[in-house]
C-alpha cells in the first residue's frame, strides 16, 4: 500500500476545511469478506464519500465539494501548506450518521438512497464482525425498518444486490424467501455466496457470517 495525495476541500456549508486521504497503490493482502457485503480491507482503505462538518456539523458528499488543492507528504510542511495540513480528515459516519443523512435529503435519487442504507447496514453490523457473536447483527428498531427498506429496494436488482437482499432476509428470518431471491443469481463468481447464503439459511442461522478470510 502506498499512500497518496490527500485531497483538501471545504465544507459547502461553512467553508471549514477537512481533507481525505488517497492511495497510489493498494492491495487485497488481509481482506475479509463477510455475507453482508462488506470487504474489510486493510491494505486498501477507502476514503469515506460523505462525511459530517467537523465545524457546523453538516452532512454532506464529499465528491460534490471541488477541492481547494493536494497536499503531498513532500509539501505538507511547506508555509503556503499550513492551512491545509492543519485541516482534520473527514470522518465517516456511523449508524445514525446514515439514517440522519437519509433523513436529512441527502439521498435524492434511490441509487444514493440505497448507498446510504446498504453502509447503515454495514455500519449496525460492526459491532457483530467478531467469532461467535451472540447475537450476529444488528438488531436495533431502526435497523430491522432499514433491512425491510433494503429488501424492498434491492428487489429485481443485480445479482450482488440479490446477494445482499438474501442477507437482509436471512436477518430477519425470512428464510422460505431466500431460495427464490437467489434463483436470479447465475454468475459462477457468485457461486460461493450464493451456495453459503443457502446453506445458512437451511439451518436456520441469521448470523453475520465471514465468507471470505
Amino acid at each position: 500500500m502506498l499512500p497518496g495525495a490527500d485531497v483538501v476541500f471545504p465544507c459547502p456549508y461553512c467553508q471549514a476545511l477537512a481533507r481525505v486521504f488517497s492511495l497510489a497503490s493498494g492491495n487485497s493482502f488481509g481482506a475479509i469478506t463477510w455475507t453482508d457485503g462488506y470487504q474489510d480491507m486493510p491494505m486498501n482503505p477507502r476514503p469515506p464519500r460523505i462525511t459530517r462538518c467537523h465545524a457546523c456539523k453538516e452532512i454532506y458528499w464529499v465528491g460534490e465539494v471541488p477541492p481547494v488543492g493536494y497536499l503531498l507528504p513532500e509539501t505538507e510542511d511547506l508555509p503556503e501548506n499550513v492551512a491545509w495540513k492543519a485541516a482534520p480528515y473527514a470522518e465517516p459516519l456511523d449508524e445514525a450518521g446514515f439514517f440522519e443523512a437519509i433523513e436529512g435529503g441527502c439521498a435524492p435519487t434511490p441509487e444514493l438512497e440505497l448507498e446510504l442504507r446498504v453502509a447503515a447496514w454495514w455500519r449496525g453490523n460492526d459491532a457483530f464482525r467478531i467469532d461467535d457473536s451472540p447475537v450476529g447483527h444488528s438488531t436495533s428498531p431502526e435497523a430491522i425498518v432499514n433491512m425491510e427498506h433494503l429488501i424492498d429496494l434491492m428487489k429485481d436488482g443485480a445479482e450482488d444486490l440479490l446477494l445482499f437482499r438474501a442477507e437482509a432476509l436471512r436477518h430477519l428470518g425470512r428464510f422460505d424467501e431466500i431460495e427464490e431471491n437467489l434463483q436470479g443469481v447465475g454468475c459462477s463468481d457468485y457461486w460461493p455466496a450464493k451456495s453459503k447464503q443457502l446453506e445458512l439459511a437451511k439451518s436456520g442461522d441469521r448470523k453475520l457470517r465471514k465468507l471470505f478470510g
